[in-house]
């Protein structure tokens, strides 16, 4: 029976047969290397154990590696659940932010719209002081010409008296007729008294503005 060395590789030969050697030490004549002889069938029997075995090690480990994994996956399925949520929330508030810049502009139009206003409400009230003054002093103008015109009138009355009354006393000191003193005056007091009169009622017809404003 021809034996295959494990240690230096070489092949030996041995005289008994492979059923009487099994279980058996056996030594290699040219490295002297000894181990247990293992027929080929139990060799493959061994062999099929160790894979066996390390199969079930690695199908822990696999399945270990699979938990590992199932439970990173979980954990981070959880992470974009979260970041989901919060992305939903982030377009929420992108919503908010673009609602609230609308507000502003809107706010910001309605704000321009009243300084309009006010702008608009200063230049008539500056129209309106303008004319006031411009009609105080027109009122002002009218008055004085008013005046004036009055003074004029009145000048022009005291003329026409004095033209009318002094033929009528040329004529009575000229006459030969006798002359009564009292009658004179009396009616010289009358004329006078219907001239006053006259001046009033000539001035109460002529517009006199109010000289307060």
């Amino acid at each position: 029976m021809i034996l295959h060395c494990k240690s230096c590789k070489n092949k030996f030969s041995v005289i008994e047969e492979e059923i009487n050697l099994e279980g058996k030490i056996v030594q290699c004549r040219h490295c002297n290397e000894q181990w247990i002889y293992e027929s080929k069938t139990r060799y493959l029997e061994n062999r099929l154990a160790e894979l066996g075995e390390d199969l079930d090690k690695t199908e822990i480990k696999l399945n270990l590696k699979k938990d590992e994994h199932q439970s990173k996956i979980k954990n981070l399925e959880n992470d974009l659940k979260i970041k989901i949520e919060e992305l939903d929330k982030q377009k929420k508030l992108e919503e908010k932010v673009l609602a609230f810049e609308e507000r502003l502009s809107n706010t910001e139009k309605s704000n321009s719209e009243q300084i309009e206003l006010e702008t608009k409400i200063s230049d008539i009230e500056t129209q309106i002081k303008t004319t006031h003054e411009n009609i105080y002093n027109k009122n002002k103008d009218i008055e004085k010409k008013t005046i004036y015109i009055e003074k004029k009138i009145s000048s022009y009355e005291r003329k026409e008296n004095i033209n009318n009354s002094e033929p009528e006393h040329q004529i009575k000191v000229n006459s030969s007729d006798v002359v009564n003193i009292r009658v004179f005056d009396q009616d010289g007091k009358k004329n006078k008294e219907q001239l006053n009169d006259s001046k009033k009622r000539k001035r109460f017809r002529f517009f006199t503005p109010d000289r307060t404003k």
